[in-house]
Order: C-alpha cells, then structure tokens, then sequence
C-alpha cells in the first residue's frame, strides 16, 4: 500500500476506534495499489533495484559524454555495470538529467555483443521511518481509486459517491465509459488524466 489504513480512515472521515471494517478497507486499498501500479506498468513505487541490458548502438554520445535512457525513475543511483562494481561518484562521474537519462563522463563498458547490463536502484525510498519519498499525490490517488472501489454499502455508509476528482488543471474521471475514437480499453474501468500518466512506465527507444 502507498497510504496507511489511518489516513485512508481519516480521509472517509472514520474515526480511529472504529476498527470494524479494517480488514475490508485494508483489502481494498490494496486491490487499489495493483489497479494503479497495472496501469502505470510497474511492479511497485517502492525503491528497487533493477538490471536492465541495454543495447549499446542505441547509447547516445554528445560531445563525448554518453547517454543512456533507463526504464524505472527517479533513477538514484548506478550499482554494477556488466555485473562488476561500479565506483562511479554521482555528480562527478555520471549525471541524472529528466529522472532517468543517465549521462557517463567516460564508458568502457560495452562487451562483444554490443550489449550492456545496468544495475541501478530508482522510485523512493520508504525505508526510513522519518523519512517518505513517496510523492503525496500517488498516496492519494490510492485512496481516491479505493474510494470508487468500495462496495455500494460502505460508499452509503460513508456518504462516498465519487464520478470525478478535479485538482487544479488534473482531474481523474471514475468509471468512464470506453470511447473507440478517444478512449483506450483501460479506460473502461478508470479515466487518468496528467496524474496517472506522468507515473506511467514505458520503454524509451531512440
């Protein structure tokens, strides 16, 4: 889950001695989390680590600095390259520019078959008790889509009867129904606007 059962129960307004319907709430936020980490094509917002072999005719070089596009952001740091060690120093010997283009001072590090093999650790750290790096928006988009799932009886129970969520220039439209000219399937169930999509996954070819 990216929110806590207490601010998912603050945020319906339950008070926190009412624990009758933890367990259910607790399900639901977490059928919440799968929905939006399906949608965006991740495993989880979680800081990870991931090894990710990149084609080494498609690493960018501009001026003798090397440019390589990782799948998962924020990119945080480089652990191994081609499963050795990497020592590189972050700001000194490579540079994280839009989150996930990775930008090497020096690379000796393509093998015959013209492939490289990064590891790398991306998304936020959620570790630290003091500390969260989990934006706050994806918390509670969390709670807004466990809100629309929430069976008929605790939305009247709740006085939870959400269609849409506007924030600003962002909204999130609650089961909108499909449209073959402007609508792909996924909308069948939800309609994201920039919200969702700027934490959407996707493999970058140049």
């Amino acid at each position: 889950m990216y929110s806590s059962l207490s601010q998912f129960k603050s945020y319906l307004w339950i008070p926190s001695s009412d624990t009758s319907k933890d367990d259910q709430l607790t399900m639901i936020l977490n059928w919440a989390c799968a929905t939006i980490n399906k949608i965006c094509g991740v495993d989880s917002f979680d800081e990870w680590t991931y090894e990710e072999e990149i084609d080494a005719r498609k690493i960018y070089i501009n001026s003798f600095w090397y440019n390589i596009f990782l799948k998962n952001k924020p990119v945080s740091s480089i652990n191994e390259i081609n499963g050795e060690n990497y020592s590189g120093v972050k700001g000194s010997d490579y540079m994280v520019s839009q989150q996930r283009r990775v930008i090497f001072k020096k690379f000796d590090s393509i093998n015959d078959f013209w492939f490289v093999n990064i590891n790398y650790t991306s998304w936020y750290n959620r570790n630290n008790q003091w500390v969260d790096e989990l934006p706050d928006d994806l918390k509670m988009l969390e709670m807004m889509v466990a809100c629309w799932l929430l069976p008929d009886n605790l939305k009247e129970e709740y006085h939870v009867w959400i269609s849409s969520y506007k924030l600003w220039d962002e909204q999130i439209v609650f089961g909108a129904k499909s449209s073959a000219n402007t609508q792909s399937s996924e909308d069948m169930y939800f309609s994201f606007s920039y919200l969702i999509d700027k934490y959407k996954n996707f493999n970058l070819a140049i």
